[in-house]
């Protein structure tokens, strides 16, 4: 009888469990929507700003009007590794590890071994991986996604664009995985700095002539900030 009882009651705590892991499961999957619906929401205001930015740095005018804009000979190097700050995720942070460790040991071969490559880890799982290894880590970001403040990402982009503005870097590359859904993301390597001009296959085929208002240069200043921050 008393095995009887201990029987019953462990099937009311397993159900009980089911319940709250059901209820937990429901409220994880509202949270993922609202991410997915944000990171949707948002993308055709970074696009449509990336796309202008691109054309000016294109032109000979706007070319001229920032620094940031300026293609120079890539003798020093900084690759941002972005991962999660833990694991048990699949793929997701083995992808951007191998993809960036195949980056900077060939198109980046030769600065790593002049000593001119910095990298800059984001999420535990980058720092730990380049911190063990002969990588020159100048800095690194574990743990910042459990709390993430748009103003670690502002900290982050004006200290790239100061080294470069300063000459310590001639580009920065950004290495991270792109949302797709779920289950599916993509690895990104992206040209950070300098913001890099429209490919051939995006130009007009011919010249277009817009109008700036207040100015190229009031609204060149005005957008890179905004521009760098939601990259």
């Amino acid at each position: 009888m008393a095995q009887f009882r201990e029987l019953r009651n462990r099937i009311v705590g397993i159900e009980n469990t089911a319940k709250i892991t059901s209820a937990m499961k429901m409220v994880a999957a509202a949270k993922l929507r609202r991410a997915q619906d944000a990171i949707i929401a948002a993308r055709p205001y970074g696009q449509k700003l990336q796309e202008l930015l691109q054309f000016l740095a294109t032109t000979e005018e706007g070319a001229a009007l920032s620094p940031l804009f300026e293609e120079r000979e890539v003798e020093r190097v900084a690759v941002v590794i972005i991962t999660a700050d833990r694991g048990l995720c699949g793929a997701f942070n083995t992808n951007v590890i191998k993809a960036a460790t195949a980056l900077m040991n060939t198109t980046y071969g030769p600065q790593k071994a002049s000593g001119h490559l910095d990298v800059i880890t984001v999420g535990k799982r980058a720092v730990d991986y380049f911190g063990r290894r002969s990588y020159n880590v100048v800095a690194s970001y574990p743990g910042i996604f459990g709390s993430l403040d748009f103003s670690v990402a502002r900290q982050i982009v004006n200290e790239l664009t100061e080294a470069f503005l300063q000459g310590r870097v001639d580009r920065v590359t950004v290495i991270y995985n792109e949302f797709r859904s779920a289950i599916k993301q993509t690895v990104i390597t992206t040209q950070f700095l300098p913001i890099p001009k429209l490919a051939e296959a995006a130009r007009p085929a011919k010249p277009v002539d817009f109008i700036f208002e207040p100015s190229r240069a009031d609204l060149t200043l005005s957008l890179m900030p905004k521009y760098l921050n939601t990259r």
